[in-house]
C-alpha cells in the first residue's frame, strides 16, 4: 500500500468475500488463507475519503505460495479552481496540486461581459456564471476527467447587473440577484445537461438593490442582501417551483452596505459583509435571523466570509488592501474571534477566496495583481503560510471557486 493519507483507511476485498480494512501504507495481509491451486482477485471495496486507490497485479490463479505481488496505490481526486476574470470576459481554469497547493493554468473559456459571480452545481458537473456587463448567465459542463469547461447553449438573459448567483442544495434551481432591477431571476435546472429555464413569474420583485443571494442548506429559504436598504431579507421558497415568495418575507438590519452573504455548512449561522461583518443565528424551523455578538471590523475593506470545511476557522479577504484576516469559529454559536497572527500579508486586493476539498489549502483571487495565490492551512491553529504559488491571470479576477472531481473507477 502506498500513497494512503495519514488517518485515512480503505477496505480491500479478495474475490468479493474476505474484507480487510487498511489504515496505513506498507504490507497488508488478508485474514483468510488461499487454498493451494485456487485463485484470487483483490479489489477496492470502499475508497478512503477524498482519495482514489487502484489495485495492480490484483488477480492470479493456481496459487502455490504466499502472494506478495499485489500493489495498491492511492492518490487524491483531481481538483480545479475556476476564476471569473472580469476585464477579460472569460473564466480561467487552474489545476490544484493536492499535495502542495501549487496552481497551474489549464486554459480559459469565454464568458459574457464582466463575469462577476460563480456557483457550482452540487453534482460538480455544471458551473454557472453571472455576467454583470450584459445581464446574462453563462452555463458550463465540467469535464469530469480534465476539468475543462464546455459552454451549454448560449448566454441566458437575466435582469440588469446580476451581481450574485446561487444554486439550491438539491441542484434543481438557480437564483440570480439583479442589483439594478430590484429583482431575483429564478431558473429550473435540467439535471442532464445543466441547461436553465426561467420558471413562471420570474424575475420576482425583491428589496432595493439586491446584491447578495444565498440559499439555506435545507432548501426552504433564500436570503437576499440589500445594499441600499441595509438589510438582509428572508424569503420562503415554493417547494414545487422554486419561486421566491414575497408573502411572509422578513427583513433585519445588516449594517452598512451589506453585500456578501455566507452560511455555515449546517445552516445555523450567517455572516453578512458590508463595511463590517454582522453575524446572525438562524432559526432552523422558521429561517428567521437574530443578530449575535457585536459586528466585526476586519482589516481594510472586507469581502465575503469563507468558512473552512472543518468549520473551525473562517477567513475574510481585504478587498482593497493586502491582507487576509483569520478567525476561530466558536462551536455552537458561530461567533468569530481573531486568530493570533491575523491579519496575514497577501498579494494586492484579494477579493475572493476558496478552499480545496481537504481544507489543507486556501486560494485567493487578487484583483489588483491579476493573480491567484495559494496558502497552506495549519489544521490545528488555522494559521496560513504561503506556498509560493502566484499565477498571473488575464485582467481582474473577481470570484473564485474550487471543485474536486469525482473519483475515477478502480
Amino acid at each position: 500500500m502506498t500513497g494512503l493519507e495519514s488517518g485515512a483507511s480503505l477496505t480491500l476485498l479478495n474475490s468479493d468475500g474476505d474484507a480487510l480494512s487498511v489504515g496505513s501504507n506498507g504490507a497488508f495481509t488478508f485474514a483468510t488463507a488461499i487454498a493451494g491451486g485456487s485463485s484470487y482477485s483483490v479489489t477496492v471495496g470502499a475508497q478512503p475519503s477524498g482519495q482514489n486507490c487502484r489495485v495492480s497485479n490484483g488477480t492470479g490463479s493456481n496459487v502455490s505460495a504466499n502472494v506478495t505481488s499485489v500493489r495498491v496505490s492511492c492518490a487524491g481526486a483531481p481538483e480545479f479552481a475556476y476564476v471569473a476574470q472580469s476585464f477579460s470576459d472569460n473564466i480561467g481554469i487552474y489545476k490544484i496540486d493536492v499535495s502542495t497547493g501549487a496552481l497551474s493554468s489549464v486554459g480559459t473559456v469565454a464568458a459574457g461581459a464582466s463575469p462577476f459571480s460563480i456557483a457550482v452545481h452540487p453534482s460538480k458537473r455544471f458551473l454557472y456564471v453571472a455576467n454583470t456587463g450584459d445581464g446574462t448567465i453563462s452555463i458550463y459542463a465540467i469535464n469530469q476527467t480534465t476539468g475543462a469547461l464546455a459552454q451549454v447553449g448560449t448566454d441566458l438573459p437575466t435582469g440588469r447587473y446580476p451581481q450574485s448567483i446561487a444554486v439550491d442544495p438539491a441542484g434543481n434551481v438557480v437564483y440570480a440577484a439583479n442589483a439594478l432591477d430590484n429583482t431575483v431571476s429564478v431558473f429550473a435546472v435540467d439535471q442532464g445537461s445543466g441547461a436553465l429555464t426561467a420558471i413562471a413569474g420570474s424575475p420576482f420583485s425583491t428589496v432595493t438593490s439586491p446584491v447578495g443571494v444565498t440559499v439555506h442548506p435545507g432548501g426552504k429559504f433564500v436570503y437576499i442582501a440589500s445594499q441600499i436598504d441595509n438589510t438582509i431579507t428572508k424569503y420562503a421558497i415554493d417547494q414545487g417551483s422554486g419561486a421566491v415568495l414575497a408573502a411572509g418575507a422578513t427583513s433585519v438590519p445588516a449594517g452598512s452596505s451589506p453585500t456578501f452573504v455566507t452560511l455555515d455548512a449546517a445552516g445555523e449561522t450567517m455572516y453578512v459583509t458590508g463595511t463590517k461583518v454582522t453575524t446572525f443565528a438562524i432559526d432552523s424551523a422558521t429561517g428567521d435571523l437574530a443578530q449575535i455578538g457585536a459586528p466585526l471590523t476586519p482589516n481594510g475593506t472586507s469581502s465575503r466570509v469563507r468558512v473552512h470545511p472543518a468549520g473551525k476557522f473562517a477567513y475574510i479577504p481585504d478587498g482593497l488592501g493586502r491582507t487576509l484576516s483569520g478567525y476561530a469559529v466558536a462551536p455552537g454559536s458561530g461567533v468569530l474571534s481573531p486568530l493570533p497572527d491575523a491579519p496575514l500579508a497577501t498579494d494586492n486586493a484579494p477579493l475572493d477566496i476558496a478552499f480545496n476539498a481537504s481544507g489543507k489549502f486556501l486560494v485567493t483571487a487578487n484583483w489588483n495583481d491579476d493573480s491567484i495565490s495559494a496558502y497552506s492551512i495549519n489544521q490545528k491553529t488555522g494559521v496560513l503560510s504561503s506556498v509560493g504559488s502566484v499565477v498571473n491571470l488575464d485582467t481582474r479576477p473577481r470570484a473564485i471557486v474550487t471543485v474536486q472531481l469525482p473519483l475515477s473507477p478502480t
